[in-house]
């Protein structure tokens, strides 16, 4: 989507920031946009992950407009 000029990023939990890291330089990117979220997400209920997005919106937008 970036290539389309699409702002884009991700939104990963703890133990992934490696992966991205090491992928970005292979799609062209020194960095790639995350925003970092505590792990596991995946348990969290409705209610939980809805609180955890809440905490994490103002970055994931600043990211994006940057």
């Amino acid at each position: 989507m970036e290539s389309r000029g699409i702002p884009s990023m991700l939104v990963i939990t703890e133990p992934f920031e490696p992966v991205v890291e090491s992928f970005a330089p292979t799609v062209g990117m020194a960095a790639y946009p995350a925003v970092t979220v505590p792990h596991p997400v995946s348990t969290l209920d409705d209610e939980s992950l809805q609180k955890l997005a809440t905490t994490i919106i103002d970055e994931a937008v600043s990211r994006l407009t940057a």
